[in-house]
């Protein structure tokens, strides 16, 4: 059976070509544009669009940029960051959190679920829904702009490619 392409309905009009997907692992690396992020947010912000949100939590570092875009795309003044480093969260860095408020928590990439799982435990008690620009395969943690399908590196336009 050949291996679907998940994209947006943005991305497919616009023409904007995926890497297949071989569903195999490999080494290379598959770059990812700005282009293909704004349309993944926008994804990602047609599938939130229903929910009503007080405030966008940015995973650091992979989320700070798609969470100002997706606070754009949604009308959310209020952006906060979740401090992860070294893929640890800094406790003592956490943003105050209001139980009287919704929160929405974007990273750019849901790989293995660790950083996953120390948010939501983190944010345990608030009222909290996960976006991500990508997953490598189809989860309920939240929701997605993309699956990849795949366990190539992807780099994002903001990081280094040296």
């Amino acid at each position: 059976m050949p291996e679907r392409d998940e994209k947006c309905a943005d991305c497919s009009s616009s023409g904007l070509s995926f890497a297949p997907n071989s569903g195999k692992s490999s080494a290379a690396k598959e770059p990812c544009s700005w282009f293909e992020i704004h349309y993944l947010v926008k994804e990602v912000a047609r599938q939130a669009g229903a929910k009503k949100y007080d405030c966008i939590l940015a995973i650091a570092n992979g989320g700070i940029i798609p969470a100002r875009l997706l606070a754009e795309e949604l009308g959310i003044d209020d952006v906060k960051l979740v401090p992860v480093r070294k893929k640890k969260i800094i406790a003592q860095e956490m943003p105050a959190l209001d139980k009287k408020k919704r929160y929405l928590i974007i990273d750019d990439i849901y790989d293995t679920g660790d950083t996953y799982r120390k948010v939501s435990k983190a944010v345990k008690g608030f009222s909290c829904d996960y976006a991500f620009c990508m997953t490598r395969r189809p989860t309920d943690a939240g929701i997605c702009g993309r699956i990849l399908g795949h366990d190539r590196w992807i780099v994002f336009p903001w990081e280094r490619t040296q």
